[in-house]
């Protein structure tokens, strides 16, 4: 049995009240820590409540069969930051578990997906999402200035991820702006674009770009404004200031 656990959008406690029975029941528990990066201060605290240790893991642990083995022989639990079903790392461990005979449970939580809504923008005017990955002079990733300019051409929204590997190495909001200028200037307004930062943290900051005055902390991320109504500039107005 596999059970994968989504713990919200930024605290580690922010686990659904009911993974917490199922993280008793497994064998063992792992925390993915590459797709996104959230606060593990009450760690110790879930592993008191649990009784036992969670094993943080990262990307070369869930995209090897390793998870595979191990669920065939006991129950595992793994611990998502946002939705689990989110990346498509993790949608390929449901499908891989499942060919192999293995059963797996789904437990959702809050994501950054839903939590655009903050802006005041429809979700339902959101395009692709689209990432911005951490520059690397060995290759150059443009390939997020195509989805953001077919969503801008079909008026649609644009949420674009900013990578993050830890507290240090990050795309700044300012890295990606110029990263899209760079590459589609003819995509972006500065004046329309919303930055989220630390969505769901008691820090968290929803701005418009150009007012913002100093450098915010990830986990980060933009929306790049398609056609907006009337309505969600009211709102807009109302929720950004």
């Amino acid at each position: 049995m596999i059970y994968l656990i989504g713990t919200g959008l930024y605290y580690l406690n922010d686990i659904p009240l009911r993974a917490v029975d199922l993280l008793k029941k497994a064998d063992e528990v792992f925390l993915e820590r590459y797709t996104n990066l959230n606060d593990l201060s009450c760690m110790e605290e879930i592993e008191r409540t649990i009784g036992k240790t969670i094993k943080i893991k990262g990307r070369d642990f869930f995209e090897s069969e390793e998870p595979i083995r191990i669920g065939k022989a006991k129950d595992i639990a793994i611990l998502v930051p946002g939705d689990p079903l989110a990346a498509t790392t993790h949608i390929s461990l449901v499908a891989g578990a499942k060919k192999a005979g293995i059963e797996v449970k789904v437990v959702h939580a809050s994501s950054i997906f839903t939590a655009a809504g903050s802006t005041g923008l429809s979700l339902y005017k959101f395009g692709a999402v689209t990432s911005i990955p951490m520059y690397h002079e060995r290759f150059n990733i443009t390939s997020f200035i195509d989805t953001i300019r077919r969503n801008k051409q079909n008026g649609l929204h644009s949420l674009v991820l900013l990578e993050a590997l830890d507290e240090s190495r990050f795309v700044s909001e300012k890295e990606a702006v110029e990263a899209i200028k760079r590459n589609g200037e003819d995509i972006i307004d500065e004046n329309k674009v919303i930055v989220l930062s630390r969505i769901g943290s008691e820090d968290e900051k929803i701005s418009m770009f150009k007012r913002i005055d100093e450098p915010l902390k990830p986990p980060l991320s933009l929306i790049i404004p398609g056609d907006i109504s009337k309505i969600e500039e009211e709102n807009m107005n109302i929720l950004l200031g």
